[in-house]
């Protein structure tokens, strides 16, 4: 069922989901596609990723976290003690 635009969300089984996968991954182009999944880990699931400038999953002492991917135009985050002025008070 597609519950908002280009966001699925079913049941069907393993065999089915490989099959879908692989369809989608060959097609995918510059998009980009998430595939959340059962699985038996400590979360419960497992998640595929394809396409370009994806967030790709990452194993973290058996945690899976998403990494996102570098970019190579912007600037690096840098923690600064600069105040920001809020025109909203007074």
């Amino acid at each position: 069922m597609e519950v908002s635009s280009g966001t699925f969300v079913g049941t069907p089984n393993s065999r089915i989901r490989d099959r879908l996968w692989t369809v989608l991954a060959e097609r995918i182009r510059d998009g980009q596609a998430v595939m959340i999944e059962p699985a038996t880990t400590e979360q419960g699931w497992t998640v595929r990723t394809a396409g370009q400038d994806r967030w790709t999953p990452a194993d973290f002492d058996g945690l899976t976290l998403m990494a996102r991917p570098r970019s190579t135009t912007s600037r690096p985050w840098r923690p600064t003690n600069e105040a920001k002025e809020n025109p909203l008070i007074t």
